[in-house]
């Protein structure tokens, strides 16, 4: 009886057109325009290109031999070239300016000086070289007329510079900050599986469908006509969000790592949570059925927001100054696990945020049935 049950549940799901659309093709139109909006930005940021910059060639440029040495040092063809410089007098670089051809335009007269069109990145690097070899110089000049003796220590120094801190990362993982939007993404695509937990509610309470009422008199018995509704809505919700996560894998090129179990666990611990959700949202919460989607779209969406959907670093806010909020909210904890599995080389995160999830989903199904339990006596 529970296949039967089962089997025709999952054709009523998949003929409902209009929750489709909102929990598979939503997704993936939202995806699409992520990715066309800043899918590339982070690889374009992370892509260093040498900064074009024009020197204007004069009498003090050629004659000051310690600072044409360090830009053609920053300007040596390698791995570590940071400048890519032109020489040209002093109209020729504006006019390369002006045209946008080069950053900036730096000029050697009394002091030295650095010429821009606008700001940015390229014009913040130049400025920051120049600043540095200034204080550089500045420094070096104060301490060799106090200590003439300690000229050799200095140039010493000078050439041995060490880091006083160390770069340590926690996997191999390139950071990418967009990606954090796309598992935002597929967090709001797990909680939008509420969608099939509520109509499943509704499908089966006398009081607020058709549908309802005759399956409240039919011979089957309850608990196994609501378990059977559940494993449906979660098979549906599942393959919507499979679908969703080989598009942004094979299509859009997202990065989920190499740990594909853990991966595909998240989802479904994800559609778990939503479902519930949505069951909670059917049984828990009293209204009518307009009522009960305006509140399951808003609350879905607060969560999503939290978890960094619209704006990537509330999450980091959120984790701060409220971070009993990262526990509490799927979407949160979703995105995280996530998260957790591209940084970190260890599973201790993603062991948490997977548990806080199977908890909500426990505390929210238990809640659901007491309600429809409460409902069954109350009609005897």
């Amino acid at each position: 009886m529970f296949m039967h049950v089962f089997g025709y549940r999952l054709k009523c799901l998949v003929r409902d057109k209009e929750t489709v659309f909102w929990t598979l093709l939503f997704p993936l139109l939202l995806a699409t325009f992520f990715y066309f909006a800043f899918g590339h930005l982070t690889v374009e940021l992370e892509g260093f290109n040498p900064v074009k910059t024009v020197v204007v060639d004069n009498e003090a440029y050629r004659g000051n031999a310690a600072f044409r040495q360090v830009l053609e040092s920053l300007s040596k063809e390698g791995k570590n070239q940071i400048l890519e410089l032109t020489l040209a007098d002093e109209n020729e670089a504006e006019r390369l300016l002006e045209k946008g051809d080069v950053a900036g335009i730096i000029t050697v007269c009394d002091e030295i000086g650095l010429t821009v069109k606008q700001s940015g990145i390229n014009q913040s690097i130049l400025k920051a070289i120049l600043d540095q070899y200034t204080h550089t110089a500045e420094t070096v000049t104060g301490i060799v007329a106090k200590n003439p003796g300690a000229v050799r220590q200095l140039i010493r120094d000078l050439e041995n510079r060490k880091s006083h801190t160390e770069q340590v990362s926690f996997s191999d993982a390139v950071p990418d900050t967009m990606l954090a939007y796309f598992y935002a993404l597929i967090a709001m695509a797990c909680m939008y599986s509420a969608f099939w937990g509520l109509r499943n509610t509704i499908d089966v309470q006398a009081d607020l469908s058709a549908q309802g009422a005759r399956r409240s008199v039919a011979p089957t018995h309850k608990l196994q006509m609501v378990l059977a509704d559940a494993v449906a809505a979660l098979v549906v919700s599942f393959a919507e969000v499979l679908i969703l996560l080989a598009y942004l894998a094979f299509v859009l090129g997202i990065s989920f790592g190499n740990q594909l179990g853990y991966v595909l666990l998240t989802c479904l611990a994800g559609c778990i949570a939503g479902v519930s959700f949505g069951n909670f949202i059917g049984t828990v919460i009293r209204g009518s059925e307009a009522a009960k989607i305006g509140i399951l779209i808003g609350a879905s969406m607060i969560m999503s927001f939290l978890a960094g959907l619209m704006w990537v670093d509330v999450k980091d806010i959120i984790a701060g100054k409220a971070p009993v909020l990262s526990y509490i909210n799927p979407a949160a904890l979703i995105s995280d696990a996530f998260y957790s599995l591209y940084v970190f080389d260890t599973h201790r995160r993603f062991v948490i945020n997977i548990g806080m999830l199977c908890l909500i989903s426990a505390v929210m199904c238990m809640a659901s049935f007491m309600r429809l339990r409460r409902e069954r006596y109350a009609s005897i």
